[in-house]
């Protein structure tokens, strides 16, 4: 019985030396902050998309009628801060629709970063710079889309903290192109609602 009890204790004694570190980092319910403090577009990128966008998706198809539909955009914060999640999701006349993306600024490039990958096959990783306090323009990148080589352009502007305008050029191989835009309002969750 004595060695059962010297055990027992044993155990608790190992599950509490595991168990310190963990409740040590959650003394407050904030995550920790980065041991370096960030460059200040870090913050701003991150700052400006994350949050749930809600509105309108308009798609410009050559061929078919334009067409408009919810979509929604679920970014949150990552990495201590240093970028952002988003999992963005919408249904169109083709069905349902969704792509999660990852949003950064890499300071040593001084470059915003929007890496995606979409239900419809598509990974692309754009590359931008924000051109005024509001705007941020990527570079053309050339890409697969529906199995077709095409150069796509993304413009993102926020007139306000709480509104997006977000916009894509997709130039195809036979001269035509496309054009999608999301204008999207940030929603704001009440104080002690779940």
């Amino acid at each position: 019985m004595e060695g059962r009890n010297l055990m027992i204790r044993n155990i608790l004694v190992w599950l509490v030396i595991l168990a310190a570190p963990v409740i040590a980092q959650k003394q407050d319910g904030r995550p920790k902050q980065p041991a370096t403090p960030s460059p200040p577009e870090v913050r701003k990128t991150v700052d400006a998309i994350t949050g749930t966008w809600s509105g309108q998706m308009t798609a410009h198809v050559p061929g078919t009628p334009v067409e408009s539909f919810t979509w929604t955009m679920n970014c949150k914060g990552i990495a201590l801060g240093s970028g952002a999640l988003c999992t963005n999701t919408g249904k169109a006349s083709i069905g349902l629709m969704a792509e999660s993306c990852l949003l950064a600024y890499d300071p040593e490039a001084k470059a915003v970063h929007y890496m995606c990958v979409t239900s419809m096959g598509e990974v692309h990783d754009h590359k931008g710079t924000w051109k005024d306090a509001r705007t941020i323009e990527f570079e053309p990148l050339r890409a697969g889309m529906m199995g077709l080589l095409v150069t796509e352009t993304n413009r993102w502007y926020f007139p306000d903290a709480n509104t997006i305008d977000k916009t894509s050029e997709v130039a195809l191989a036979d001269g035509s192109s496309m054009k999608f835009e999301f204008k999207g309002k940030r929603i704001r969750l009440k104080v002690g609602a779940k």
